[in-house]
């Protein structure tokens, strides 16, 4: 039976008679490749996957006429149970799948591009027809923080929820980015946010930038493995300035990006459409060519940019950010980057010192009198180290 959910109507399965849309009785078996079926003939569609339950969505444009808020899934092999947390009047949800096995409901994609082909998908496709606000991410479950190598996750920082997305207008501003990340071009040093590394830190909040300026920010490091520095072609500075910046004379020009790591990001109909749709499709066709192209990484980096042709980082920075070393031979790499950004933290008091005990692996989390520490046996193996118990360190 049809039972109205948010902006969905859900007809759950049984093994028995099923009813159509309008009502009527069907006694035949749905197979899964019936589903997969309905689905590709009715997409672009609204859905939310809900187990053993048959989303009837409605069409795209429908959804826009009545939604205030699209969310715009980039699915590969994800869970998205996750989205009926956040179905509600007013918000409705539209995934582009570029696995084998789409989610009911999905639009399939070809697998090329990374998610922003599929965010440059939806607008070029539906330049004319945006719902009010719209929030582009990946399917993985939002979640707090980044761990390298895991594909699950979920790229909030501080203490943003992925409701604070779902919000038109904060602050009465028409775009809503968190900057967790900095990559300078074309060296491909890298900086990460105090709020993307640290759960317990006490200055955590919701801005676009951290409350603490450039100190909220760790040091640069370097990965001679990381994609910024792979050599591939074209190099950043190429695809940045010929098709995102549109200032093709300027491509030897350094340039500093922070970014939302994992491309999650909101934005007004209006933000979009400052923009004519044949930037769009210009950029589309960049990545349109291979399922892995270094144009995807590019991008990720650079969509701020793409939607505040105002307000170009070339020009002037998004956020204030840590002084660059002298070159990526003085820069540290990435854990000691995050231990001198651990250290500094807690001597401000922001962050208790939390450390590995070199014989149990287990977090040591050091409070003020450094009981723990002690407790644990490895303050002197601390001390032995260069570093100071805490409150002095520097």
């Amino acid at each position: 039976v049809a039972q109205p959910f948010g902006l969905f109507s859900v007809a759950r399965l049984t093994s028995t008679s099923r009813r159509r849309p309008h009502g009527g009785r069907q006694r035949a078996m749905m197979t899964q490749g019936a589903r997969r079926a309905i689905a590709l003939l009715l997409s672009p569609l609204l859905v939310l996957p809900s187990g053993s339950a048959l989303i009837l969505p409605t069409k795209t444009k429908q959804c826009r006429a009545t939604a205030v808020v699209e969310v715009v899934l980039a699915h590969y092999r994800e869970d998205i149970s996750w989205t009926r947390e956040y179905a509600t009047p007013g918000v409705c949800f539209t995934i582009y799948s570029k696995g084998d096995q789409p989610p009911v409901g999905a639009v399939p994609l070809p697998n090329v591009g990374r998610e922003s082909h599929s965010f440059l998908h939806h607008i070029v496709h539906n330049y004319d027809t945006l719902a009010p606000w719209t929030v582009f991410s990946q399917a993985v479950r939002p979640s707090w923080g980044f761990f390298s190598g895991d594909s699950q996750s979920g790229h909030l920082s501080d203490n943003v929820d992925f409701w604070d997305y779902l919000q038109p207008y904060p602050n009465r501003k028409d775009s809503y980015f968190v900057f967790s990340a900095a990559s300078h071009f074309p060296s491909g040093l890298q900086a990460s946010r105090a709020g993307m590394l640290f759960k317990t830190l006490r200055s955590r909040s919701k801005s676009s930038c951290p409350k603490e300026g450039a100190a909220g920010w760790g040091e640069w490091w370097f990965d001679a493995d990381h994609p910024h520095v792979s050599g591939r072609k074209p190099s950043m500075l190429e695809f940045y300035h010929r098709f995102v910046a549109l200032d093709e004379k300027n491509t030897e020009q350094p340039l500093t990006l922070a970014f939302p790591q994992g491309a999650r990001f909101a934005v007004s109909r209006d933000r979009i459409q400052a923009r004519p749709r044949s930037y769009y499709v210009r950029l589309l066709h960049q990545l349109s060519h291979s399922s892995d192209p270094i144009e995807g990484f590019w991008m990720e980096a650079a969509w701020y940019d793409v939607l505040h042709p105002e307000a170009l980082q070339s020009k002037a920075p998004a956020c204030s950010l840590p002084a660059l070393p002298n070159g990526t031979s003085s820069a540290s790499g990435k854990d000691a980057s995050e231990v001198a950004l651990r250290r500094r933290m807690s001597a401000r008091g922001l962050i208790p010192l939390t450390l590995r005990a070199p014989t149990t692996c287990s977090l040591i989390d050091v409070d003020d009198n450094n009981e723990g520490l002690e407790a644990s046996g490895y303050l002197p193996v601390l001390e032995a180290s260069g570093y100071s118990p805490v409150g002095s360190l520097g």
